[in-house]
């Protein structure tokens, strides 16, 4: 049999691992929701989902360096594994991801960043810039509005668009304050995510309650969030796996 996770065969002739290779491939993408025709998956956001993509030295972009296109965090690791175990699948991904952004700043740049690609798979992951950028207080009613104006925009383009939207998320670090201030302003933001996904049919990924609870098992907040807002390398991973486990299946 082939187990689609460790990409090798387990017993049969080469030629038999390559046909099970792509039963099982097809298989795996019609069940969670991605067709073989659905080939562009992108993703926004801020830092998080940046990671430097494609960075120059002068700060451009270079869109056409494939060692460094996807830059080196969640998205990286999501768009190497599919682009790795379904090569025939044509899939194409984009890092859209740019730091400090806000929602503000996705909605300004939505049309030429999104609207020009037409993504088959849109995932967002945006609010905690729109946190720490807006002291004292956090107009959420402004971030709601503007968030559900650019999901609009994709979804009237592009009515099957699976969507994915993250959570906003912070831990304890020397980027949060000890009162917990940022954390409410982030917990705000959480819930219009949550309702803006419900109304969406858009897959909402839990990504505070996730990272609160590897925090509190290992005991050591700086292994997976080292200043209390961006991941490591083994949060990064841990993030892509969530991400996987909440891409929306076929109903």
């Amino acid at each position: 049999m082939y187990d689609v996770f460790r990409l090798e065969p387990t017993y049969g002739s080469e030629k038999g691992f390559f046909i099970m290779k792509k039963i099982y491939s097809f298989i795996f993408l019609f069940a969670m929701g991605i067709s073989l025709n659905a080939q562009k998956i992108l993703f926004i956001g801020d830092s998080i989902t940046d990671g430097k993509w494609g960075y120059e030295c002068d700060g451009t972009r270079n869109t056409n360096d494939m060692n460094h296109i996807f830059g080196h965090g969640y998205m990286y690791l999501i768009a190497a594994k599919y682009m790795a175990v379904y090569p025939d699948s044509a899939m194409q991904f984009y890092n859209r991801g740019i730091s400090g952004n806000t929602v503000k700043d996705l909605a300004e740049r939505w049309d030429s960043d999104v609207l020009s690609v037409n993504p088959d798979v849109l995932s967002v992951l945006i609010g905690i810039n729109d946190v720490l950028n807006d002291n004292p207080s956090v107009d959420t009613v402004a971030f709601e509005k503007t968030y559900r104006d650019i999901l609009t925009k994709s979804r009237t383009q592009n009515p099957n668009l699976v969507i994915l939207l993250g959570e906003p998320f912070c831990e304890n670090g020397f980027r949060i304050d000890s009162e917990g201030v940022i954390r409410k302003k982030c917990e705000a933001l959480s819930r219009a995510v949550q309702r803006i996904a419900k109304d969406y049919d858009a897959s909402f990924i839990p990504c505070q309650a996730f990272f609160d609870k590897l925090c509190k098992e290992s005991g050591n907040t700086s292994y997976w969030i080292w200043d209390g807002v961006h991941p490591t390398p083994a949060g990064h991973y841990k993030m892509s796996v969530l991400w996987e486990q909440h891409l929306p299946t076929k109903k």
